[in-house]
Parts: structure tokens; C-alpha cells; sequence
């Protein structure tokens, strides 16, 4: 993404335009009829100062009998009403047929905003502000919206209005139309100067919007780590801090605008001022009539009207371009992963997973994977084993293509899984991670979001089969109870077991467990480990493990260090050959092996037993992390 703080003096209108209109061209009768309307509007505009002129020169000005005289009194009173009527009644449907449009309009750019978002790769993501996004989705498409329906109409009746203008008093007084026309070049120079300083006023001032966004979500979704370290007066100072800086950039904004607006409305001062004192003279040469002048001022008032809308107009695109940019800069992001031509559907698989060569990095020029090798059979077991940050999460997310490779392939079934939709690949893995995220939703709804077509007699079945059912049977609605949002109602157990039955009810070929029982007591995580092994039957499992509780079972263990695989075999394979995992398994004095005896490096060979753990070693036992 580019930097908010800096717009791009590229993006205008006509970029705006290219950007947007496809959103606003669904609606182009109701915006045809609305231009109709801004033509009969400036009609009316520009007739209405000539019923006071008439009854000046005509009425006033000129000795007429009683009964015509009030008989065209009557006839002024009724056209001013009716000039006022018409206009009043086709500016309310104009308004109103823009609003809609303009709703319906930010609406669609809202929508294709979180689709995009949604489509975007995990590593974007990783890079990206949540809280900057939000701003993006929920408050920068109104503005967008406005400028591509509402405030182009409005461009185009002041113009049309301005021109008019000119048009008739270049025909009544040449002289006094130079005055007119004298003020506009000023107003063009002012408008020019401004604009750029409001366009970067506002940008700071977006900036820092997000910044609080950013800053507010991370609070709140972090309320928890808040309360138990006390932190609330130094979030609130922080928050302080970041709306200070916030209120300054507005304030400075605010100081922009209205020095723009304070010219503006000197300018036509100025102009008038011409205006009286020239024709003045021209009415008394005879050169013009006393209404004539009284026409002229009209205009002057309506014509720098049009001409301050204008120049507001300008300053608002500035304004605006700021959070078009933003919003395209979303849009114009290239999906990393998506369907390639000629992808075909999936066919039901069978689970072989095979990493050929893989190289992946985040950065460029940073890899976190290096020429990876690794092969798991349909129906086996993979453990990646490692220090966090070794790249194991990493490299389990290339089966579902959360990434793609730099370089290499993943195969599944022995084809390259690119070659396959994205969807119907997704549709056949099913991940628990390592902080199950529940929904704000029922606990079935939760479980079902694994299968959306699930029914209840198989959410249930799963729920059972992840040791869930007990324990939501006995929440006060049962499936029916709504979760809170983050589940925090739930324990950390309850929470895993329900992430595990949304595995379950998704009845994938491929499984890819994220430390399942990380963070659990010793009585949770026997329930979660009795719920994985069901969960694991009949399926090709890639599980991310520090506890070795997690690991014996497999079939295939890799050991990866700094993006390598430096070892693999079998539980017994590694222990005899004394490396990197021994070291782990001697590092984890607490677990116990099948056997039922404690574990000791090298198979209990007195080399293995009395040499250092390596660096790699010491790393591994520590606590699972982002990047892992």
C-alpha cells in the first residue's frame, strides 16, 4: 500500500473516475434524468431576477392605469412564486435521486472493498493496520461517493449556470461584463493555492485517523492483556497522545478551509463593488435600465456563487482524492493468490502432500523457507518440530495456499495444487490453529462455519466426536447460545474442542494442526489430545507441534531450523540418530514416551547424554509465536 500521508497529486477526477464509475454506471438512467433536471434548474436560476427587473422598468417605471397596473403586479407575484415552486420542486428530486445513487454507490464500493480484502493474501495482512482497513471500508467511501455522483452534477450546474450568466449580461452591458468576468482569474488563482495545502492538510489529517483506529482496535482486542497488567491509564495516555495529534492535524485543516472560505467571500465583495459604481454611470447615460442594473447584481450574487461552488468543489476533490487514493490503493493491490488460467476443481482427494524444493519469503530478498523437501503419504502423519520462527506455520500454509511458493511447488496427490481452483482445494483442508477464533455467533452457527450446509444432527455428531457435546448441552441454550465475541465466555479448552469440531464436521482429507494444545492444562489437554485422535483418523495430517505430547504418533517428523528441514524420520529414527531432535526431547524433561519411560538423547548413548544442547535446541523449547 502507499503511504496515506502522501497522495499522489496524480490522483484527480479523471482517476476518480476511471476508479469508481463502473459503481456509478449501473445507475445511469436515474443520473441521465437527474442532468435533465440540472439543465431545467439553471433555466429556472437564471430567470429568476428578470420578474423584479420587469416590474422596475416596466411596471414601476412607466404610467399605467390602476387595473393594469395590479393586474401585472399580480402576474410578477405569481411568476416569482412559480420561478421559486418549480425550482424548490426540481431541486427536492434531483436531491433525492442523487442521494439514492449515491448510497447505493458507496454501498458498492464498500462491498467491493471487503471482497477485495477478503481475496488479499495472508502476507498482506500481516503488513497491513486492521484498524487503518476499517477506516478505509467504513468511512472513506462516502466522500467517494459524493464526488462521483453528487458533487459532478453539481460541478456541472455551475458551470451551465456561470456560462448562462455570462452569456445574457454580455448582451445587456459589455462594460459591466468585463467587471464580472475580471473577478474570475482571482478566484481561479486563489482556488489553485489553497487546494493543494487543503489536499495535504487532510491527508495528514487522515493519517492520523487511522492511526487512531489502529490504536483504538488494538486496545479493545487486547482488553484482557490490558486488566491483568494494569496498563488502562497508560492505553488511555496513549490514546491521548495518538488524538492529540489527531485533533492538531483537523485543527489545521479546519484553519485551511476557512481562510479559503474567508477569501471567497471577499472576492465577490470586491466585484460588486465594480459593479455598483460603473453602473451607476451606465444608468444614467441611458445606456442601461434601473431593473437591467438590479439584474447584474442578481447575477453577480448567483455568478460567484456558482464560481465559489466551484472552487469548494476543487478544494473538496482535493479532500476527497485523499481517501479515493486510499481506497484504490486497495482495489489496484494484486491478489497474490488467486485461480490461475485453466484451474480446474479439485477432484475428491486422497491427501498426498509433497513440498518440492519450496522457497518462500514474506520480504523479498528474506526468505523464511529455503529448498524445502518433505513427503507426507495419504493417511500419514507429518510433525514439523522446530524453534519459533523456524518457518513451520509457514510452510503448512502452502498446502492451502494461505501463500504461494517463490519457488518450488506443493503437490497434493501429485499435482502442483495452483492447477486446482482455490475454492475447491480450501473446501478439502481444514486447519485448528493455535488460538481458536470463535465467532460472535451460536455455537452451532460456529461449528457449521466449517460446512455452512452442515445440519444439526452433524454438528452435533462432530461436536460429540471433539468431547464438545457435554458441555454445550449444558450452556443455557445449548447449540442455540451465543458465543461472545472472541469466545471469552468459553475456557480455553471449550474454545479448542469447538475449533476442532468445525474441523470435523468439514470432513477434509487434509488436517493441519497448529499446536493444538498449546496454552492448555494437563486435564483440558487430555480432553483436546482424545478429541485430535479422532479428528486425525482416515486423514493426511500436517500438525505444528512444541509438545512432544503431539508429535510420537507421527508417521514423518522434520526438524526445521531457519527455513530448513536439517532432520526427519520417525520419533525412534531421530532419537537414535541424536541430533537437533534428541536434544528437544532430552530439553523435554516433562513428557513421557509411549514406553512409558522418560526420554533421553541419543537413545541413552553417553555422547548424546552429556553433550550441550545447541542454540537451536534451546530455541525449540521455547514458547510457540507469530511467524512460527
Amino acid at each position: 500500500m502507499s503511504d496515506p500521508a502522501k497522495p499522489s497529486a496524480r490522483f484527480g477526477l479523471r482517476q476518480a473516475l476511471r476508479v469508481f464509475g463502473p459503481f456509478a454506471r449501473p445507475h445511469w438512467p436515474a443520473l441521465a434524468l437527474a442532468l435533465v433536471l440540472v439543465l431545467a434548474n439553471t433555466g429556472f436560476r437564471l430567470a429568476k431576477p428578470w420578474p423584479l427587473a420587469f416590474l422596475v422598468d416596466e411596471v414601476l417605471g412607466r404610467p399605467r392605469s390602476d387595473a393594469s397596473f395590479e393586474l401585472l403586479v399580480v402576474l410578477v407575484v405569481v411568476a416569482v412564486v412559480a420561478l421559486a415552486v418549480l425550482e424548490a420542486g426540481v431541486g427536492f428530486v434531483r436531491t433525492y435521486l442523487m442521494q439514492t445513487v449515491g448510497q447505493k454507490v458507496a454501498f458498492r464500493i464498500r462491498l467491493a472493498l471487503y471482497e477485495h480484502l477478503q481475496r488479499l493474501s495472508l502476507a498482506f495482512h500481516d503488513r497491513a493496520q486492521t484498524g487503518e482497513l476499517m477506516t478505509r471500508v467504513t468511512r472513506d467511501a462516502d466522500p467517494v461517493q459524493e464526488l462521483v455522483t453528487d458533487n459532478l452534477l453539481e460541478a456541472i450546474s455551475s458551470a451551465l449556470l456561470g456560462v448562462g450568466m455570462v452569456v445574457i449580461t454580455l448582451t445587456l452591458d459589455w462594460r459591466l461584463s468585463l467587471v464580472l468576468l475580471t473577478m474570475t482569474p482571482l478566484m481561479a488563482v486563489t482556488n489553485a493555492r489553497f487546494r493543494r495545502r487543503i489536499k495535504a492538510a487532510e491527508a495528514r489529517a487522515r493519517n492520523r485517523e487511522g492511526e487512531i483506529n489502529s490504536l483504538t482496535q488494538q486496545t479493545l482486542s487486547s482488553m484482557r492483556l490490558v486488566k491483568v497488567f494494569g496498563r488502562e491509564r497508560h492505553e488511555t495516555q496513549r490514546f491521548e497522545s495518538a488524538g492529540g495529534e489527531s485533533l492538531a492535524a483537523n485543527l489545521a485543516l479546519s484553519r485551511t478551509e476557512s481562510a479559503f472560505s474567508s477569501w471567497l467571500g471577499v472576492i465577490p465583495a470586491l466585484g460588486l463593488a465594480g459593479i455598483l459604481a460603473l453602473g451607476a454611470h451606465e444608468v444614467r447615460a441611458g445606456r442601461l435600465e434601473l431593473g437591467q442594473l438590479l439584474v447584474f447584481t442578481a447575477y453577480l450574487r448567483d455568478f460567484y456563487g456558482p464560481t465559489r461552488a466551484l472552487s469548494r468543489l476543487a478544494a473538496k476533490a482535493s479532500r476527497t482524492s485523499v481517501r479515493a487514493e486510499r481506497i484504490a490503493d486497495i482495489l489496484a493491490t494484486p491478489l497474490a493468490v488467486t485461480d490461475l488460467p485453466g484451474a480446474r476443481p479439485a477432484p475428491r482427494l486422497s491427501g498426498r502432500v509433497t513440498f518440492q524444493a519450496v522457497t518462500f519469503a514474506y520480504v523479498p530478498g528474506r526468505p523464511v523457507l529455503h529448498q524445502v523437501d518433505l513427503e507426507v503419504a495419504a493417511g500419514q502423519v507429518m510433525a514439523l518440530v522446530g524453534a519459533t520462527g523456524a518457518g513451520k506455520s509457514t510452510l503448512a500454509g502452502l498446502v492451502p495456499r494461505l501463500y504461494d511458493p517463490d519457488q518450488g511447488a506443493v503437490l497434493v496427490d501429485g499435482v502442483d495444487v495452483r492447477r486446482f481452483t482455490l475454492e475447491s482445494l480450501q473446501a478439502q483442508v481444514a486447519v485448528v490453529p493455535q488460538e481458536s477464533v470463535l465467532l460472535r455467533a451460536t455455537v452451532a452457527e460456529n461449528i457449521a462455519y466449517g460446512r455452512p450446509g452442515a445440519t444439526r444432527a452433524e454438528i452435533e455428531a462432530a461436536a460429540r466426536a471433539a468431547n464438545a457435546h457435554d458441555f454445550v448441552t449444558a450452556l443455557p441454550l445449548g447449540y442455540d447460545t451465543l458465543v461472545e465475541e472472541r469466545g471469552e465466555t468459553l475456557s480455553g479448552g471449550q474454545r479448542q474442542r469447538l475449533a476442532i469440531a468445525r474441523a470435523l464436521v468439514r470432513e477434509a482429507p487434509i488436517l493441519i494442526l497448529d499446536e493444538p494444545t498449546s496454552g492448555l492444562d494437563v486435564r483440558s489437554e487430555r480432553v483436546v489430545l482424545d478429541a485430535v485422535e479422532r479428528l486425525m483418523a482416515e486423514r493426511t495430517v500436517i500438525v505444528i507441534a512444541h509438545r512432544l505430547s503431539t508429535v510420537r504418533r507421527a508417521d514423518v517428523i522434520a526438524y526445521l531450523e531457519d527455513g530448513r528441514v536439517v532432520e526427519r524420520g520417525s520419533h525412534q529414527e531421530l532419537l537414535d540418530h541424536g541430533g537437533r531432535y534428541a536434544e528437544l526431547v532430552a530439553l523435554s524433561a516433562g513428557d513421557v514416551l509411549a514406553d512409558g519411560s522418560t526420554p533421553a538423547p541419543g537413545n541413552g548413548r553417553s555422547q548424546s547424554s552429556t553433550r550441550a544442547p545447541s542454540p537451536g535446541a534451546v530455541r525449540a523449547a521455547g514458547a510457540p509465536g507469530k511467524g512460527d
